[in-house]
């Protein structure tokens, strides 16, 4: 009995020990990166914002998984968790928080003094210790370690996404496939609406207008949502075009009234959709005043809208219309993407990568099949056409000669039609062709672009690799390529990268492959160039630009760049490895002086 009690007094007093522990984080040295551990929150309810030293005396709400989701909050939530350093050596990390668009996003690491690092939208990018879309911060321990962590977090927008640990060369290498990632989803949205407003051109149809407006807000968006565009907004500007995510749904609207054809055969839906298209434009219009209240009204008034088109798509598609039955399914991909959207923006569902990129998975697979819907509609238009003719020559079978010109005269008519039909389809054939070519080239250089380039360096180096050929790789960069746009302005860098496109053209090998892969960054594949061949082109090169004079608009200025040469070594296995190398050997040019060729 008295041992009984002795376990109840224990419990007492550790049971509030056990409710207060914060969260610990231990850094084992076998993992580059840390994405599923504890952090303790603790959400501001008084109307005068907490100091530090208020939050370090207060209670935390909850223990919780690193992954956030808390909804449209007007307060900030501050996350508090532990990292140790379980190594004999030294430790260094990144801290990223996973979404961007956090207006506050302050880090305090309880040193001696307090280490104090503020981040998130109200931070330009430039004024950041690590020039990274997301809010990071870097992190060094010594052996054995602890260091207490507080973030605090405040949101215009809806407040969710994860606290995650990388090892420097993880953050790197996933920022640059989530960068992969993008390009080819921004290449194809350019791809198809470049595409449509051909047709657009030959038809003169609004609906394309529509289809157009509605993939060309929704990428804006993509790129506001991912980051993409920050770099060249400041933060006014990041809030007023929020407003492409109600101007996309009024497009969305707009087209799904015009290829449902509501006005002509379904007028009570058509005015329903009228009222969701005044209610997205009011919190269009509502976003000017107040981007917080405007998001929130713009998704209570998605959540009924998105059922009721698919209500809609259902009832057109009993009714007999062919469209209706393929435009629901593309519908109900979109619907699935946008409603998760909405949820977590809401605060109504937890926290996933899966879920928080799943608008752009569903509206890439919205914008590729109701491109090909539009098509399917062409398709129909020409059977109805050709039904058409069938009917008037039977006609002219059978009713009397009184009516043989006019059945003449219409079967002429739709002749040409048939003519005109086979034009416009040869023509998007060319322009297919045209727009694939685009795709691989830059536009500014006809250089290679960097997705084609990187596809001809991978078979290439199989081709080295299987028949053990030498092969070279040379990344190039413009030094102080930013302070010839600060001084000249960006059409006198863009005659600049032009012109080093043509220089690098006229000074390479007919075998070479030479692209652009960034903004003043270079690159060129040295097939069947040894070591010492390949510094002795890269070195004549770079002599070569640094003698060459630019002139644009009486301006005359001389450039020089610095060259990372690296090459195919038996251990290599894939591309990566052999550009990480030139990478290297370009960062100790930049470092040695710039205006030389460093080798790896």
């Amino acid at each position: 009995m008295l041992s009984r009690l002795y376990l109840i007094i224990l419990l007492f007093f550790l049971l509030p020990i056990t409710l207060l522990a914060t969260p610990k984080l231990t850094l084992d040295g076998s993992l580059s990166s840390y994405t599923d551990f504890n952090v303790a929150y603790l959400e501001e309810k008084s109307k005068k914002p907490l100091t530090l030293e208020e939050v370090r005396t207060s209670k935390f709400d909850k223990i919780d998984t690193n992954r956030f989701t808390f909804g449209y909050k007007g307060k900030p939530v501050w996350l508090k968790f532990d990292i140790y350093n379980d190594s004999e050596k030294s430790n260094k990390v990144i801290l990223e928080i996973t979404k961007m668009f956090h207006r506050t996003v302050d880090l305090y690491v309880m040193t001696t003094p307090v280490k104090q690092e503020k981040n998130g939208l109200s931070v330009p990018i430039a004024e950041r210790n690590m020039e990274e879309i997301n809010p990071t911060f870097f992190l060094s321990f010594t052996p054995h370690e602890t260091k207490q962590v507080y973030i605090k977090l405040e949101s215009t927008y809806g407040l969710f996404g994860s606290v995650q640990i990388k090892k420097p060369e993880q953050f790197l290498k996933d920022t640059q496939t989530f960068n992969n990632m993008l390009m080819f989803y921004f290449g194809a949205v350019l791809i198809i609406v470049l595409y449509n407003l051909f047709i657009f051109l030959f038809l003169k149809e609004k609906i394309y207008i529509y289809y157009v407006g509605h993939v060309l807000f929704f990428a804006l968006w993509v790129s506001l949502y991912t980051g993409s565009i920050f770099y060249y907004i400041d933060m006014e500007t990041f809030d007023l075009l929020q407003i492409a995510v109600p101007a996309s749904f009024m497009m969305l609207i707009l087209f799904s009234q015009s290829i449902l054809e509501t006005k002509t055969y379904f007028p009570l839906i058509h005015n329903i959709l009228n009222v969701f298209l005044f209610l997205v434009s009011f919190s269009l219009i509502w976003m000017l005043v107040s981007i917080h209240w405007g998001f929130i009204i713009m998704n209570l008034s998605l959540m009924p809208l998105l059922p009721f088109l698919l209500f809609t798509a259902v009832y057109v598609a009993s009714k007999g219309h062919r469209i209706a039955k393929v435009y629901l399914l593309v519908l109900f991909i979109y619907f699935i993407g946008v409603s998760l959207m909405s949820m977590l923006s809401l605060g109504l569902i937890p926290y996933s990568i899966l879920i928080s990129a799943a608008p752009i998975i569903g509206s890439f697979f919205e914008i590729i099949l109701f491109s090909l819907l539009l098509a399917y509609r062409i398709n129909l238009f020409r059977e109805k056409t050709s039904d058409a003719k069938n009917k008037l020559l039977e006609q002219q079978r059978t009713e009397n000669s009184r009516l043989f010109r006019a059945v003449a005269e219409k079967t002429l008519a739709l002749n040409t039609a048939n003519k005109q039909l086979s034009k416009e389809l040869e023509e998007k054939e060319a322009l297919t062709k045209k727009l694939k070519h685009y795709a691989s080239t830059d536009t500014l250089t006809g250089l290679m672009n960097r997705r084609s380039y990187f596809k001809a360096c991978e078979k290439e180096i199989k081709t080295a690799k299987r028949y053990k050929t030498k092969l070279s790789y040379l990344t190039i960069d413009i030094d102080k390529f930013k302070n010839i746009n600060d001084t000249y302005g960006h059409p006198f860098g863009d005659e600049v990268i032009r012109s080093l496109g043509e220089l690098l053209i006229e000074n390479s090998r007919s075998a070479d492959y030479v692209a652009r892969i960034g903004g003043e960054e270079f690159a060129i594949l040295m097939p069947e160039a040894g070591v010492d061949s390949a510094y002795h082109l890269a070195d004549r090169l770079r002599a070569n630009i640094a003698k060459h004079k630019i002139i644009y608009e009486n301006k005359v200025v001389q450039i020089t760049v610095s060259m990372g040469l690296s090459h195919l070594l038996q251990g290599d296995k894939n591309l990566d490895t052999i550009v990480k190398r030139a990478d290297q050997a370009l960062y100790e040019a930049k470092e040695s002086g710039r205006n030389q060729v460093c080798c790896a």
